[in-house]
């Protein structure tokens, strides 16, 4: 009997409109999901996947996708306004990537904030980013190559570059939520613009921006979201750094990391905070592009030392910009709270005065572990 009524309860459930249930053939798909301001304006952009058939797949020339924008005085409007171009129901649980427009970004994001913190149809695990000198509905409607849909383009290429290269972070969307409701840590979200060439548009990570507040303040460079990737508090893998030669000046090697760790523990001297940066990494000799022996035990300790040097020359940019912009983008404020309860909530109050004057001590232990296929420098004869 109780099955039975489970199984009525459920058939129930299912037919019922006001559940939220959609006919997948009155549905579409939106894949990225973009916001942004013009004027007084809230405008919202959907890029969605094209509806073909298995049937339609080899015989179609049509686009991949459409971009579809709405406007209002609110997120909730301007996202329902799309409807008015759009003749399926969107299923926004399917957003795979978000793109908040630079306007908005430098503008108040408690504009856009609230409508995510309330909306459960967009999931919390989509990567974020923001848009660089362009606006997300222009980033959604360039053709990327090889990936027919930008928003999982970009998504790709995120994760792409942090294995490969290791320069920007991802930051999913529950993260950047945590770090605006928090005292004493800020985001720090990769940013996305258009490269105009030759063979036409493409999209490309550049900078990553920095937010004080409700308001992005400025943007980290290549070098800085490189040092800020080293104080990571999870582990990272993958990615490549240039250190001098030891061998010629101007000549520089490629080193591959495997592995690096950063402990960071805030310390209280003589009433100053200061910061200790410990990073344990490891990595692989990768490529050289001079002449000259460098597999001897001599050369790879200069190497190490070379490597640490330019890690903690990284460290201090990320540092350096992030004091400038008065962000605490490394979340050192929640760790003194975790470390120091009663000094947290007599420093909480006025953690913006405080936070330029943090001092730090860097430490790096890098190894070279091995050297891929050759253990000897090429040598011509």
């Amino acid at each position: 009997m109780k099955k039975a009524l489970l199984l009525l309860f459920l058939l129930m459930l299912g037919f019922n409109p006001g559940c939220g249930v959609t006919e997948l053939d009155k549905a579409s798909i939106p894949l990225g999901l973009g916001v942004d301001v013009d004027g007084e304006q809230i405008v919202v952009s959907t890029e969605l996947a094209s509806p073909i058939s298995p049937e339609q797949i080899e015989s179609s020339s049509g686009p991949d996708f459409y971009v579809i924008s709405g406007r209002g005085p609110t997120v909730v409007e301007a996202a329902r306004k799309t409807t008015l171009e759009i003749p399926r129901n969107p299923l926004w649980s399917h957003t795979n990537t978000m793109i908040i427009g630079e306007k908005l970004a430098r503008q108040d994001m408690a504009l856009f904030m609230d409508f995510l913190s309330r909306n459960r149809y967009v999931r919390k695990n989509i990567p974020v980013f923001v848009s660089s000198q362009s606006t997300p509905e222009e980033i959604l409607s360039v053709k990327p190559p090889i990936e027919p849909h930008p928003s999982i383009a970009i998504k790709n290429i995120l994760n792409l570059q942090e294995k490969q290269l290791g320069i920007y972070v991802p930051i999913e969307l529950k993260e950047m939520e945590f770090r605006f409701l928090s005292p004493g840590i800020e985001p720090l979200v990769p940013q996305v613009s258009i490269l105009e060439s030759n063979t036409g548009k493409r999209l490309r990570l550049e900078g990553a921006a920095v937010f004080r507040g409700r308001k992005m303040v400025g943007s980290f460079n290549e070098m800085e979201s490189r040092g800020y990737r080293w104080m990571s508090p999870r582990r990272i893998q993958g990615g490549l750094f240039l250190v001098p030669s030891p061998l010629h000046s101007g000549k520089q090697i490629s080193l591959e990391l495997s592995r690096s760790q950063a402990q960071i523990t805030p310390k209280l001297q003589e009433g100053a905070i200061i910061m200790q940066i410990k990073i344990k990494a490891e990595g692989n000799f990768y490529e050289q592009n001079e002449v000259g022996e460098l597999f001897t035990r001599e050369r790879f300790r200069e190497i190490e030392e070379l490597a640490n040097q330019e890690i903690k020359r990284q460290i201090l940019l990320a540092i350096n910009k992030a004091q400038e912009l008065n962000s605490d983008v490394f979340g050192w404020g929640q760790m003194i709270k975790q470390n120091y309860p009663q000094q947290w909530d007599k420093a909480k109050g006025n953690w913006d005065e405080l936070f330029p004057t943090v001092g730090k001590q860097i430490k790096v232990d890098f190894s070279l572990r091995r050297s891929y296929l050759a253990d000897r420098s090429f040598k011509f004869q």
